[in-house]
């Protein structure tokens, strides 16, 4: 659901303010109109009013049907437009360093080395784990570049000059958003914001995942086939394992990993888990001097709390709530939403089920849940790929489109490229961040089982068509060819900027800011295959800017 500022404040607050709109409850805001922030129940002390362009109410979803399912699902105009992106320099690509706090770096290739040099600001934090991620993304993006656009990338050319992101989630300062009047195009090759009004320049590209980049360098390897990770095998769609519509298991199934949740891009969100404390002091409390009834009052303590939990254990509150209300009946309960695993500080993941940590849910049979493979879960009728810790799940959103049961896309701050690809009640039926409206839609698929199967059909045949070489050519020429191409076209080299004090090079520009300058050289890659990056600066001078990037990024405050 797209929304827009009544009266733009630009203060720190208005990211919190703008992100945590997406937690509203869909069902109440049908009627549209205004809310204050203090309706959202997340700031204190609101001062700006939002206008929210609702869903409609779920009884007009009975009138749905193909046609208008087409238009309400207009393609990202970011992504999907043609028109030539503003003109840029090496400066503006600099500007864009200052809204982020980790995760990004400025790419440059440089004609005399016939190399591309990784810059890196030394007010960032040094992040290993979500560096990481970047990095790698630079092995595989040079190498994309060099092969795609071969005549740019040589020493005859100028340089070229791309701020880059990357990570689960955008690494920004949120008192630094929203973050408008820039031009330099920031390419996030990860997980992005959701609402181009936080970050008009930010665009969402493929991620370092074996489904996306992966899939995307060895398509340039070979155009005559599409990678392993979107054909059969890797995908499950159904037939092959003799998978109908009628026989499907008619319950909301998931099954992950226990993520936090965009926990610095809202930290005012107080979205968190059930604490232990709180689960022995309350959930499984005495009563009397007898001892209650400890499943039934652990589901009610869970359910009562349930707007203050993470949308992953909001999933195992309602789960555990048709559990109870299954009992004694016939039916199944409507959702199936437990972990399977959890981030051990040791172990790395661990399976949930036999572990201490969850030894007092395990007892009484809620959150915990067996691991289940694809061909398992695709026996269901309906998924959902709820967001982790970056508000996305970078495979379980394409894993579940292929699947034949039907995809609930949980709607989150934040989006991966693949969503600009995809329509809303044409492959997947959205819902709120909040899953407040996951039981009615649940409740509207099964009444409406023809509507349902089309839609569950239209995303398993997007799924099939992206494993073809059309389909995915298709993908390749929207999601890199043509980003990549409008920002070349758009970047003003040194030489044409500078005319007049003689500075012909990125290195000229970078020496004349003298002190003021943050950002230096950490890793070189020639793009001749995906794996030839290095490092080039050491873990003694890391160490030292890291301990000032803390300093500095608390004092300008992601909670400022």
């Amino acid at each position: 659901m797209a929304w827009t500022i009544k009266e733009p404040i630009f203060a720190g607050a208005l990211i919190l303010l703008a992100l945590a709109a997406l937690f509203r409850d869909e069902t109440n805001s049908a009627g549209g109109g205004r809310r204050s922030l203090i309706q959202l129940g997340i700031f204190r002390d609101p001062k700006t009013i939002i206008n929210l362009r609702p869903q409609p109410p779920l009884d007009d979803y009975a009138d749905y049907d193909l046609a208008a399912a087409e238009m309400a699902a207009a393609p990202n105009e970011v992504v999907m437009s043609s028109q030539p992106l503003p003109r840029y320099t090496l400066e503006d690509a600099l500007n864009e360093s200052t809204v982020f706090e980790s995760i990004f770096c400025i790419l440059v290739y440089d004609p005399p080395t016939d190399k591309f040099i990784v810059l890196f600001s030394k007010d960032h934090l040094w992040r290993h784990g979500g560096n990481e991620k970047l990095f790698r993304a630079m092995n595989q993006f040079t190498f994309m570049l060099r092969h795609t656009f071969p005549k740019r990338f040589s020493p005859s050319w100028p340089e070229l000059v791309i701020p880059i992101g990357s990570g689960d989630y955008p690494h920004v300062i949120p008192s630094k958003l929203p973050h408008v009047g820039r031009v330099a195009p920031v390419l996030t090759l990860g997980t992005a914001l959701r609402d181009t009004a936080l970050y008009p320049n930010m665009i969402a590209m493929p991620m370092p995942e074996k489904h996306h980049l992966g899939c995307f360098v060895k398509w340039i390897e070979d155009k005559s086939e599409v990678c392993d990770s979107l054909q059969p095998g890797s995908l499950v769609f159904g037939e092959e394992y003799g998978l109908e519509w009628n026989s499907l298991i008619p319950q909301v199934i998931w099954r992950g990993t226990d993520f936090g949740y965009l926990d610095t891009l809202l930290p005012f969100s107080r979205l968190q888990k059930p604490s232990h404390t709180k689960t022995k002091k309350s959930f499984f409390r005495k009563l009397s001097g007898k001892e209650e009834d400890k499943r039934t009052n652990t589901i009610h303590a869970l359910n009562e709390q349930i707007d203050t939990l993470l949308p992953r254990w909001k999933g195992v509150a309602l789960t555990a709530d048709a559990e109870l209300k299954a009992q004694g009946t016939d039916s199944l309960p409507w959702a199936n939403i437990k972990f399977s695993s959890y981030n051990d500080p040791i172990a790395g993941k661990s399976p949930t089920i036999g572990s201490d940590m969850y030894a007092s849910w395990e007892e009484v049979g809620i959150a915990t849940g067996e691991g289940m493979s694809l061909s398992d879960l695709a026996k269901y009728k309906y998924h959902i790929d709820l967001g982790s810790g970056g508000g996305t799940s970078w495979s379980g959103t394409i894993l579940k489109l292929a699947m034949p049961g039907l995809l609930f896309h949980h709607v989150t701050p934040t989006k991966d490229y693949i969503h600009d690809h995809i329509k809303a009640w044409k492959h997947f039926i959205p819902v709120s961040d909040n899953l407040k409206d996951l039981k009615q839609k649940f409740d509207w698929a099964e009444s409406h089982p023809v509507e349902a199967k089309r839609i569950a059909d239209a995303g398993t045949e997007f799924m099939r068509q992206l494993g073809t070489p059309d389909g995915f050519g298709k993908l390749f020429e929207q999601s890199f060819v043509d980003p990549v191409r409008r920002v070349i076209e758009a970047y003003r080299p040194v030489s044409s900027v500078h005319t007049e004090n003689g500075m012909s090079s990125w290195r000229d520009v970078l020496e004349s800011l003298g002190d003021s300058n943050s950002v230096i050289p950490v890793m070189e890659c020639t793009g001749i295959a995906d794996n030839t990056c290095q490092l080039v600066v050491g873990e003694d001078e890391i160490k030292t800017w890291n301990d000032r990037a803390k300093s500095r990024t608390w004092k300008l405050g992601r909670s400022s």
